[in-house]
């Protein structure tokens, strides 16, 4: 895993390098950015194409990723839509606009969901289709068939048949996606078994230390959640796996009512890492901490600062603290 973070910040390096010394990206270098989350990295580098490389088919779907980095998703959604109706039997094509339809799944009104959701799992199975050993359509599956209910196509079965399929092929990938299905059809004991084997055979992986943890935090085993937390911070290969650690720590710290300092000092240094989706989450947090620290005024402050507008549980929740904090008359 050492190695494997070495390379990752070596290609990145090299990959910042090229664009400084040369007017001219290829797409190998958006794409490497993309995967890096580098988003204005990732624009500049696609600036840089040529038109023709542009207006390629591989060109256009790293626009439609760049679209959906910025936010844009319908304008992704769109751009794919056309191209699937162009190209029927690619692979690429339809994982994107698989995830892009998840997206505007998340963003639609309750009368549109299940529409989205739909177009995204015969995205997704087709992508599967096309390429059997794609990783991450096959992960979305997991989480779709985990979390959507029976009316919107959720099947448990058919996510552990995905898992497993995942362990075949990405053994350090698989032992998580495996845990998780078991914990969420409530098979505990054999969930915690396949995570302490995953543990155990790939010890400097921080998603499995995060995906214990997860299981801790619900089972309000604060402590041993703390414990795997600080591992997944060690470990993490990258700033979105480092701020999703240093988030989860903030959370059991605002859930647990305990080591709020702790919680408070993960959260700021969580702070400059975190993507567009978590940094609501983080402020939000911060909050909650901030208020149990009797600092009210930072808790406003931070209050203040949170857009809402893209997530509706989120916006109940802030909603809930600020009447809170207005109660203690700050």
């Amino acid at each position: 895993m050492k190695t494997k973070r070495l390379f990752a910040s070596l290609t990145f390096v090299s990959l910042t390098f090229s664009l400084t010394a040369s007017a001219f990206a290829s797409q190998k270098d958006v794409a490497a950015a993309l995967d890096n989350g580098q988003l204005t990295l990732a624009q500049r580098a696609y600036s840089e194409l040529s038109t023709d490389e542009q207006s390629t088919l591989s060109g256009k779907i790293l626009h439609s990723r760049i679209l959906m980095a910025k936010d844009d998703t319908e304008d992704a959604y769109d751009l794919l839509e056309e191209l699937r109706e162009q190209h029927p039997n690619n692979a690429d094509i339809e994982y994107n606009f698989g995830r892009s339809a998840a997206i505007m799944a998340q963003k639609a009104s309750i009368f549109s969901k299940l529409g989205y959701a739909s177009e995204m799992l015969e995205a997704m199975e087709n992508t599967i289709k096309l390429n059997p050993d794609h990783l991450d359509a096959l992960s979305y599956l997991v989480g779709f068939h985990l979390a959507a209910p029976g009316i919107a196509g959720g099947d448990t079965d058919e996510a552990l048949i995905y898992a497993l399929k995942i362990k075949e092929l990405s053994p350090e990938v698989g032992f998580s996606q495996l845990a998780n299905v078991y914990w969420q059809t409530d098979e505990a004991e054999l969930a915690q078994k396949t995570i302490t084997a995953g543990i155990a055979a790939f010890p400097e992986n921080a998603s499995m230390y995060v995906t214990r943890a997860s299981a801790y935090i619900k089972a309000e085993k604060w402590q041993k959640a703390r414990t795997d937390l600080q591992q997944a911070i060690k470990y993490a290969e990258n700033d979105e796996q480092k701020s999703r650690a240093l988030y989860q720590q903030g959370k059991v710290s605002a859930e647990s009512g305990q080591e709020i300092d702790q919680g408070i000092a993960a959260l700021i240094q969580a702070m400059p890492l975190a993507n567009d989706q978590y940094q609501p989450w983080v402020k939000y947090r911060l909050a909650q901490l901030y208020i149990h620290n009797k600092e009210l005024k930072k808790a406003k402050s931070y209050l203040a600062k949170i857009d809402t507008d893209k997530d509706d549980d989120l916006k109940k929740k802030v909603k809930k603290l600020k009447k809170k904090l207005k109660k203690m008359k700050v």
